[in-house]
């Protein structure tokens, strides 16, 4: 479970540029981690999306930062450690459930990205803890974990195409400032896709055969169900692709996907094995992360990633020139800068309209809810209305939400297309 989400929209720093510079794989320069003022670190200490990068930072930054910043990211990873001690034991409590309900299962992201993208899952913040469940079992797997006491909130809805809304176990806890604090309860996501064609209207092969060559896994005294090697890094390299598409870029997760790039820059056998078993379609959207996490992190990349990479289109290289320091701003979900990579990637011209048009001016599902069945309604307060008064109710709602949605948008549009059409003209 994430902190609450108001906390982290409004703590959605820009990753500084001192921070980046001491993280690089290659020509790292720390210097700006001695030279930055108390007010900058506070910053980076205070926001989720850098507060995140301080784990890895306590390694590679070593000394040079001030004693009590290393004080406070001493504290961070003590509690993240603790942390980490119970997501296993949830997610022991979590497969054994899964097994009695005779749903087979396998872990995504969290500690099954070991080795290669984090020393020990105990360095790496870990939210929730998420599965992968084959379609038909999906609701089979909400039924055991809700049994297990886990419970979903209702105005959720279903956040994304790729899995269920999450579900959090029954646990009194309030936000207490702390993002690693051990207490926060370690919510599921239980996913049976890997990817959104229908959003992002790209439809890469082979991602049906991941299932079929799950293997069998352990961290610490945790054995558990993940993906392929090779298939773990294109889960990770196309879900990082779809966040800069929407326009939530996890700086933190791209660069465990350049720590991975980089250990196993020289590992043969692993590459060839991924070019052999990975189609053109699949590689080529991976090699869109592969380049974005070396140019943030100055990783290496091994032979075949870097042919993969040299082989994509002329227009995405152009958008990383042109955006690739804003994805690392917090302004580049409101600019909606990740539309014009997509528009990069899809051939169809009726497709790319389809996207502009949706992209710029979305029409989501309003939250408001359907008339019941019954003649009447209630309520926060107790009132009764009959159901013409109650449809008129609900038809003033959806019309204020709508109109609402639409200014937001149409506030930002000048923005949005001011931006791309400041990149089309570059090229």
């Amino acid at each position: 479970m994430k902190p609450p989400p108001s906390v982290i929209n409004e703590k959605m720093g820009e990753a500084p540029a001192f921070l980046m510079d001491a993280l690089r794989f290659q020509d790292a320069n720390k210097q700006g981690l001695r030279n930055a003022s108390d007010a900058e670190w506070t910053r980076v200490l205070s926001h989720w999306h850098t507060v995140r990068l301080t784990l890895p930072l306590r390694k590679a930054g070593g000394d040079e930062m001030p004693v009590w910043v290393q004080e406070r990211i001493g504290t961070f990873l003590a509690d993240n450690a603790t942390r980490f001690e119970r997501i296993k034991e949830a997610y022991s409590r979590v497969g054994k459930a899964l097994d009695e309900a005779g749903v087979d299962h396998l872990v995504l992201k969290g500690f099954s990205l070991w080795p290669g993208y984090t020393e020990h899952p105990k360095f790496r913040p870990q939210s929730d803890i998420d599965l992968y469940c084959r379609p038909e079992t999906i609701l089979r797997a909400r039924e055991a974990l809700l049994a297990l006491g886990y419970t979903s909130k209702p105005e959720w809805g279903r956040l994304s195409p790729e899995h269920l809304s999450p579900l959090i176990p029954l646990q009194s806890w309030t936000w207490r400032g702390n993002y690693f604090d051990p207490e926060i309860p370690a919510s599921i996501e239980l996913h049976f896709a890997w990817w959104d064609g229908v959003a992002t209207h790209l439809h890469p092969q082979g991602l049906h055969d991941f299932w079929k060559r799950r293997v069998r896994r352990a961290v610490d005294d945790v054995s558990f169900t993940a993906l392929d090697p090779v298939d773990n890094l294109g889960y990770t390299a196309i879900n990082l692709l779809g966040n800069l598409l929407g326009g939530i870029v996890a700086v933190e997760q791209m660069y465990s996907l350049a720590r991975f790039l980089h250990t196993f820059a020289d590992d043969r056998p692993f590459w060839q094995r991924w070019r052999i078993l990975h189609p053109d379609s699949l590689r080529q959207l991976e090699a869109i992360s592969f380049l974005t996490a070396s140019k943030w992190f100055a990783c290496r990349l091994s032979c075949e990633a870097q042919e993969e990479v040299d082989r994509l289109q002329p227009g995405v290289h152009r958008f990383f020139r042109h955006f690739s320091k804003a994805a690392l701003s917090s302004e580049y979900l409101r600019n909606k800068d990740g539309l014009w990579l997509q528009l990069e990637l899809i051939e169809s011209k009726s497709e790319k309209a389809a996207v502009l048009f949706q992209r710029v001016f979305p029409v989501r599902k309003s939250t408001i809810q359907p008339l019941a069945a019954d003649d009447t309604s209630e309520d926060a307060k107790g009132k009764t209305y009959s159901r013409p008064d109650h449809l008129t109710r609900k038809s003033v709602a959806f019309v204020k939400w709508f109109i609402a949605r639409g200014v937001h948008h149409l506030l930002l549009l000048g923005t949005t297309l001011r931006r791309g059409l400041a990149f089309w003209l570059k090229q």
